[in-house]
C-alpha cells in the first residue's frame, strides 16, 4: 500500500497560527496565500532568487510607530482580495535589501505597499526591531511577519511573541536557523577585539545586517574566520587568493561610539558584501578585520565524499577537517539557502602579517 504525504499538516498549522494571532485575517486570502506557499519559497525574477519579507497587519500606522526613521509607500488599495496574489507578485520583485512588503486589512479595505527604515548599517534592521520589541505585544494590533529563509523554510512570527517555522524539506539539516548560526559566526568574528560594549554591539549589528543581505541576495558563499595573527604563507591552505596588505579594520570606522562617517561605513559594508559575492572564499579574522577574498582551496574529494552537496559544501567540510593552525571557524551558505557556522578548535597562529594589496581607510 502506497503512503502519500501532503502539505496539509503544515497548512493546518499555519492556518491555526493565523487564526490565533490575527483573528481578522480574511479566510479566502489566507487560503490563496497558502495555495502559493511553495511558489513564495521558490520565487525568482530573471534567475535571481527572491526571499519574500511580508508584514500582515490590521494597523500599519501603529506598526510604523515602533520603527525609527521609517517611510511607507502605498502602492495598491482594494475593496476585496480578488487581486491579492497579483498584488504580491508585483511587489516581490522590488522589495529587496531593506525594503519589505506590507499588507493591511482595515475597515474593509486592503492596502499593499512597501516600507523602509532609514537607519544606519550599524543599527538593527526594521524587521528585527519588530520581532524584538514589546511595544505591540499588549496592544490591540495584529501583526504577523512572514519571511522565506531558504528554498524549504518559511518563518512566521507574531509581534505577540509567538513563532512558527515551516520546513518543507525531508532533510532536517536544511531547516534554516540563520539567526542562530550568524550570531555565533559574528560573535566569533569579534572574539579578540577589545573595545567598548556599545561599539562592539554596533559592529555586530552591522555584520548581521550585511549577512542578512548576503542571505537574501547571494547564491552561496564560504567565509572563514582565522586568528588575528594568521599568516597564509606559513599555513598554506589559503595561499591561492587575494590578501590585503593592510586588513580592513571596521573598528577603525567607529572612532567614537557617537562619531562615525555613515557614508564611509556603508561604502565599506558594501565592499565586504561585494567580496563575499565574488568567486571563492572570504577571509575574516577574530578582530573583525577583512583579510582576503577570492580565495580557493584544493582538496581531495575522497576525504569529503561522505558529504551530500556541491563543491562549495565539500570545500567547507574540507577546511573544517584540515587541522591547520590559526583557523577559528567556517560560515557556509548554499545556493538553496542552507546555512551553518562551525567552530574549529585549533591552536592560534604565530604573529606575522604578509599581503599583496593595500586598501586605505
Amino acid at each position: 500500500m502506497d503512503e502519500i504525504l501532503f502539505f496539509d499538516n503544515a497548512k493546518q498549522s499555519i492556518t491555526n497560527f493565523f487564526e490565533r494571532e490575527f483573528s481578522g485575517f480574511p479566510p479566502l486570502i489566507l487560503s490563496n496565500f497558502l495555495s502559493k506557499f511553495n511558489d513564495l519559497l521558490n520565487y525568482s525574477e530573471e534567475g535571481n532568487v527572491i526571499r519574500p519579507k511580508i508584514v500582515f497587519t490590521d494597523n500599519i500606522d501603529a506598526v510604523l510607530k515602533v520603527l525609527p526613521k521609517v517611510n511607507v509607500l502605498t502602492v495598491f488599495e482594494d475593496n476585496d482580495g480578488a487581486n491579492f496574489l497579483n498584488r504580491l507578485k508585483s511587489l516581490l520583485a522590488i522589495a529587496k535589501r531593506n525594503w519589505f512588503i506590507y499588507v493591511e486589512f482595515k475597515d474593509g479595505v486592503i492596502r499593499y505597499g512597501l516600507v523602509i527604515s532609514f537607519t544606519s548599517i550599524k543599527d538593527k534592521s526594521a524587521l528585527n526591531v519588530l520581532l524584538e520589541t514589546n511595544a505591540l505585544k499588549d496592544k490591540p494590533v495584529s501583526c504577523v511577519i512572514v519571511r522565506a529563509l531558504n528554498l524549504y523554510t518559511m518563518s512566521i512570527n507574531s509581534t505577540k511573541g509567538n513563532n512558527l517555522l515551516v520546513n518543507l524539506s525531508v532533510d532536517k539539516a536544511k531547516t534554516n536557523t540563520f539567526n542562530t548560526e550568524v550570531k555565533e559566526f559574528v560573535d566569533a568574528t569579534f572574539s579578540k577585539l577589545r573595545t567598548t560594549q556599545h561599539k562592539l554591539q554596533d559592529m555586530k549589528n552591522m555584520y548581521i545586517n550585511i549577512f542578512t543581505n548576503v542571505m537574501n541576495d547571494v547564491n552561496g558563499t564560504i567565509c572563514v574566520i582565522v586568528d588575528k595573527d594568521y599568516n597564509y604563507n606559513e599555513n598554506g591552505i589559503f595561499a591561492d587568493g587575494i590578501w590585503l596588505k593592510e586588513p580592513i579594520s571596521f573598528s577603525k570606522l567607529f572612532t567614537q561610539s557617537k562619531s562615525y562617517d555613515e557614508e564611509k561605513l556603508q561604502a565599506y559594508a558594501d565592499l565586504l558584501f561585494n567580496m563575499i559575492n565574488f568567486d571563492g572564499i572570504t577571509i575574516l579574522d577574530n578582530k573583525g578585520r577583512l583579510r582576503a577574498y577570492n580565495v580557493f582551496v584544493e582538496f581531495n574529494s575522497k576525504r569529503v565524499n561522505y558529504i551530500v552537496g556541491g563543491a562549495r559544501k565539500r570545500a567547507a567540510y574540507y577546511i573544517l577537517g584540515s587541522k591547520r593552525k590559526g583557523l577559528v571557524g567556517v560560515y557556509f551558505q548554499s545556493h538553496e539557502g542552507e546555512v551553518f557556522y562551525r567552530a574549529i578548535n585549533n591552536p592560534p597562529a604565530k604573529k606575522q602579517e604578509e599581503s599583496q594589496i593595500t586598501l586605505k581607510l
